[in-house]
């Protein structure tokens, strides 16, 4: 893919109000082993591309990570 395809993809992501994805595109599994690799498949949340599961695990709030970390430590 060429610099300037990166950017034009990148910036359809960036202004979509939606993501083009209908499932979640949380993966499982090695992506070399075809055999048992996977993407979760649940709907997704608006405007994300993961089901409401998985955008919990992936957007965290970064000020609560740390005190959750000084709380342990």
């Amino acid at each position: 893919m060429s610099a300037a395809n990166g950017a034009s993809v990148r910036s359809l992501f960036e202004n979509a109000k939606q993501s083009p994805f209908r499932t979640c595109q949380w993966p499982f599994g090695d992506p070399q082993d075809l055999e048992t690799f996977r993407y979760c498949g649940e709907p997704t949340l608006a405007p994300h591309s993961y089901c409401a599961t998985h955008v919990e695990r992936a957007y965290r709030d970064p000020d609560e990570e740390r005190e959750a970390g000084r709380a342990a430590a």
